[in-house]
């Protein structure tokens, strides 16, 4: 399986970008490996952006040190999730750590996946997304894969950061040909329909990394032009 892929990162109408990405590929015994992640730190807690930050830099380091030489070494999938869930765990217990150290609160909602072999791997926790847009048209051309971990649709109830541990969502399954899959913060599609995203982002549309920046950037203006102030951060894979 050959993918594309692009990156979206703008602070909004913020001072301060509080989202954070990472997109890596690499070629393990001649297929293609794909490592996604985005991560919004909760404004209403200090140091948002180291949150997000340090999550986003743990993660891909873990994806370099110990995800490849999993998947080089052909492990499942329940163990491979597994040792997500423990680098996840780290990183809840250094911020616990340094936070404790300073007087304050810091978390950051985190969203991540791993795509090998025509199958993903997902872990969740908070009210970043991933959502999958299929070939045609109809309501289930656009799928969520994740479920938000919010309290009224608002207060999140879960994270990654200096509080008790709720273990994060992790699943997975296997991916179709021309399937795109979709990674961002609520800023990017609070104020964007879903139908609106699956639209633009139809697999048919998105033939180059310069098209899918381009549907990045009109999705966003989208929502500036709706009151949309928040950080906006999207990556967009396109597996064919």
């Amino acid at each position: 399986m050959k993918v594309i892929s692009e990156v979206y990162w703008d602070k909004g109408g913020r001072t301060v970008n509080q989202d954070s990405v990472s997109l890596q590929q690499v070629s393990i015994r001649g297929k293609r490996a794909v490592f996604a992640l985005v991560c919004d730190g909760i404004g209403g807690l200090q140091q948002g952006e180291e949150a997000s930050g340090f999550v986003a830099e743990r993660m891909t380091e873990w994806f370099y040190t110990e995800a490849i030489r999993m998947l080089r070494k052909k492990k499942g999938r329940k163990k491979i999730g597994r040792a997500g869930l423990r680098a996840l765990y780290g990183c809840n217990g250094e911020m616990g750590t340094y936070a404790g150290r300073c007087g304050i609160k810091m978390g950051t909602a985190v969203t991540m996946v791993l795509i090998s072999g025509g199958r993903y791997l997902s872990w969740h926790s908070g009210d970043t997304r991933l959502y999958r847009v299929n070939p045609g048209r109809g309501r289930k051309r656009m799928k969520q894969l994740t479920a938000d971990h919010t309290a009224d649709y608002r207060t999140l109830v879960r994270c990654v950061g200096s509080f008790p541990w709720k273990e994060p969502d992790v699943s997975g399954g296997r991916l179709k040909r021309n399937c795109v899959l979709l990674l961002c913060t609520d800023g990017f599609r609070n104020r964007v329909p879903e139908e609106k995203i699956g639209e633009a982002l139809q697999p048919s549309f998105l033939i180059s990394q310069e098209q899918m920046g381009k549907r990045l950037r009109e999705l966003s203006a989208y929502g500036k032009r709706n009151g949309e102030t928040d950080n906006r951060s999207a990556v967009v894979i396109k597996c064919f």
